[in-house]
């Protein structure tokens, strides 16, 4: 009620009214589809040109993040450029996909520069939380129901679909905006009412990945909830931290028993493994996991191109050579995927041993500056931000790339508020 007191107070220029809609609005976006997702996307970047333009600040193209997504994205183009023409790639996708990836360049920094007020972050996640907590209840009623609030069915009976229709990304979705609000949230001084609402939620939003079935998922928000419990100030929950984690676990387990699908997607995976486990053949021990066909074939292509891999958005056509068949794993003739669903062999196969490089070091680059400015403030928002990027990077764990539009778009939105807290002293 006090930051809609402020609000009413505060004098709002037009462009800040476009950045609350606007911001506001990218969790529906993934919603609704690719489309309007990078509509959404690219409004913002246009923004962030008009707010540049007529208060000649441009500053942000001096940034050391900029010049090296600059690098790395003159490099994706060059890279596609090159596939196409000399390796005699007739599908013309991959430049287009390098081309645009300056769309999330420019977003990164819309964070930073459009969301350097308080009052309008604030409004921003408050509209997050709406919806963010319509997502969590919406999981738990299509978990006990056998569909959302909006009659859709999901075709895979042990995962939860949500409003997402024919995308099994809800868990994906709620790892992403769901962390990031509720520790804003967290962080602020609140009274023990809204204390209440918020511990709830955070123990809420990985319960809710655990049920959407999305094994990968779990594992990170299982990861990021252990390391915020461990670095937040314990005056922020309203529980004990011990208390809390020990709740937690409970209730893993109890939903792990009582329902049946959920049981059967959480313990398939050993059972797979199991079968194998006295062999010695690494074949043979991970064959009736689906995606270690696509692993060991990103893996060939990037022996086979290991400088500049085959070009962005390539791996599906690649992956498909009579030469990356091999009759000693299972699912070889499944090993064919719009990606590898592993983020480090995708770069490897696709951008080669040059462009894992680059994107490796702005990472390390960026992680770095951002720890050491953690250390100083201690914003466990900014933290959490963190984490999450570098959950993206574990290596082995199923998931999707940093340059397709919804798993690329949502590694990019968690970079740029993490840019957002920068050098940010309003936070």
């Amino acid at each position: 009620m006090k930051l809609f007191n402020q609000l009413l107070n505060y004098k709002l220029y037009s462009f800040e009214y476009l950045t609350l809609i606007l911001f506001g609005i990218l969790p529906i976006s993934f919603i609704i589809g690719n489309a309007l997702i990078n509509i959404n996307i690219v409004l913002i970047d246009l923004l962030l040109l008009f707010y540049s333009f007529k208060f000649k600040s441009w500053k942000w193209l001096k940034n050391d993040i900029f010049i090296y997504l600059v690098i790395l994205y003159c490099f994706l183009v060059l890279n596609s450029i090159f596939s196409y023409f000399v390796k005699f790639n007739d599908d013309i996708n991959g430049i287009l996909r390098s081309i645009l990836f300056l769309k999330f360049i420019v977003l990164i920094f819309a964070f930073k520069i459009l969301l350097q007020k308080k009052i309008i972050l604030s409004l921003i996640y408050k509209f997050w939380l709406l919806i963010i907590s319509i997502i969590v209840f919406d999981i738990f009623f299509e978990k006990t129901f056998g569909q959302n609030i909006l009659g859709n069915i999901s075709p895979d009976g042990t995962r939860v679909i949500s409003f997402f229709k024919d995308e099994l990304i809800v868990g994906a979705f709620t790892l992403c905006f769901g962390f990031t609000t509720v520790v804003f949230f967290l962080n602020q001084n609140n009274n023990k009412y809204y204390k209440i609402f918020f511990t709830l939620l955070f123990i809420l939003i990985p319960i809710s990945i655990f049920l959407s079935g999305e094994r990968s998922n779990f594992i990170k928000s299982f990861m990021l909830f252990f390391f915020i419990i461990i670095f937040i100030e314990k005056s922020k929950f309203f529980f004990n931290k011990k208390l809390l984690f020990t709740f937690f676990i409970s209730l893993i387990f109890i939903f792990l028993f009582i329902n049946k699908n959920t049981y059967i997607k959480y313990t398939e995976l050993f059972k797979r493994i199991e079968v194998a486990e006295k062999n010695s053949s690494i074949y043979k021990k991970f064959e009736n996991i689906k995606y270690f066909a696509h692993y060991e074939t990103a893996i060939s292509i990037f022996k086979n191109n290991i400088i500049l891999g085959v070009g962005n958005k390539n791996f599906r056509k690649e992956c498909g050579k009579d030469k990356y068949y091999k009759k000693q794993i299972k699912f070889t003739d499944s090993r064919c995927s719009t990606h590898p669903h592993q983020v480090h062999f995708e770069i490897l196969s696709e951008q080669g041993l040059l462009g894992y490089t680059i994107i490796l070091y702005i990472m390390i680059f960026f992680l770095n500056d951002n720890l050491k400015i953690y250390r100083k403030k201690r914003n466990i928002g900014h933290l959490s931000n963190l984490i999450y990027l570098m959950l993206f990077f574990i290596p082995l764990l199923p998931g999707s790339g940093i340059f397709n539009t919804l798993s690329g778009s949502m590694f990019w939105i968690i970079f740029g508020l993490s840019s957002l807290n920068y050098e940010s002293k309003n936070l």
